[in-house]
């Protein structure tokens, strides 16, 4: 049986620790939650930026200027599906091309102001529905939550990227850029369906 935590592996016959189901069965609920939270989103904002752009928008702005092909390795992401959500973007104003001063046969992507204003505007929407989220929450316990969360992201991005070697090789061209990371993960064929479930959130 195939779990639901993105590994891709099957579950262990033997019984798992009570402690570490604790956490798997949390951190499952916590990606469910997220996929409902997404699809209300989705159906409820017509004329928005969907997720899969604003990780766009917030890659070039970290790293740009940048070329498609860059901005596609930073999110991890195919070319040509990163070529018409960029066309988008671009059409609606939110990112420009400019020449490439290097080759002037390329171009590179730029976020415009208006982009700016989009990113900052999830920046604030973000942090009002978070601060309601924990508003119960003291200081301490949303700091020691937050350096828990951290270590466990840190050591579930490293261990999925392990297990996934055995039945998956490195993408050619994956580029090293951080701020894409958690971007678009429905077009990787070489993971399984039950991988990806477990690095959309």
């Amino acid at each position: 049986m195939v779990d639901d935590s993105g590994s891709g592996r099957e579950e262990p016959a033997a019984e798992a620790d009570p402690a570490v189901a604790s956490v798997a069965h949390a951190v499952v609920e916590l990606l469910r939650t997220v996929r409902r939270s997404k699809a209300r989103l989705l159906a409820s904002a017509s004329q928005d930026v969907d997720s899969a752009t604003q990780i766009l928008l917030r890659t070039a702005a970290a790293e740009g200027p940048l070329r498609a092909s860059a901005l596609a390795a930073c999110v991890q992401s195919d070319l040509s599906t990163v070529s018409r959500q960029v066309a988008s973007l671009v059409g609606r104003g939110l990112l420009e091309r400019r020449a490439d001063p290097v080759d002037g046969r390329a171009s590179l992507l730029v976020v415009t102001a208006a982009g700016q204003a989009v990113i900052a505007e999830h920046e604030r929407a973000r942090a009002a529905f978070f601060a309601e989220v924990v508003s119960d929450w003291t200081a301490e316990e949303c700091s020691r939550f937050a350096r828990q969360l951290e270590r466990f992201t840190a050591a579930y991005d490293t261990t999925h990227a392990h297990w996934l070697t055995d039945t998956a090789p490195p993408r050619a061209g994956s580029g090293n850029c951080d701020a894409g990371h958690g971007g678009d993960d429905s077009n990787d064929g070489n993971k399984s369906n039950e991988a990806k479930e477990g690095t959309s959130a």
